[in-house]
């Protein structure tokens, strides 16, 4: 049910192996006490994995109305609220109403869109990453990210199927 109710909605939520695969990277108790920001949440089910394993914040950003709705009221049954907050924005213009510095980011953008790079200079401007923080791309593998952007260098590169998960640091 939960599947065909995300293909009317046009998402391709993130798989279960990626999901796994990006806190394995991380490693959770490194999420303690951390601030996590999901961009083009959709399903929001990285942050929600995320506030499940311990970080002390999650944002949760999308412009779509009706995911924001959704992620709201999973939030809410999953008694989360007092860790989470929810933005309805364009996240590549408009993550200025964020107010925070964050310790992971994860970017996942539809497929057919390349906003990386106007999203790393949001987050420049904004001021919203530290000289440690970890921004998790997930884009095609068909698609070649560049090495360095401004401030932030890819680190790390992990293929799963057509899914690449590119992971920088500032």
């Amino acid at each position: 049910m939960k599947k065909q109710k995300h293909k009317n909605l046009n998402l391709r939520p993130t798989t279960s192996k990626v999901l796994g695969a990006i806190f394995s990277m991380i490693g959770h108790s490194n999420l303690m006490k951390k601030n996590f920001l999901d961009l083009y949440a959709g399903t929001g089910s990285i942050g929600l994995r995320s506030l499940d394993l311990g970080v002390e914040n999650c944002y949760f950003v999308d412009i779509n109305h009706e995911f924001i709705k959704l992620l709201k009221q999973k939030i809410n049954k999953l008694n989360f609220s007092d860790r989470s907050t929810v933005v309805r924005a364009n996240c590549e213009n408009q993550l200025s109403k964020l107010d925070k510095v964050f310790d992971y980011i994860f970017i996942d953008p539809p497929y057919d869109q390349l906003p990386f790079e106007k999203i790393f200079d949001q987050l420049i401007i904004c001021k919203l990453t530290h000289k440690n923080t970890k921004l998790f791309l997930e884009h095609s593998s068909r698609i070649n990210l560049t090495d360095e952007y401004k401030i932030f260098k890819k680190i790390q590169e992990r293929k799963y199927g057509d899914t690449m998960i590119s992971v920088y640091t500032s």
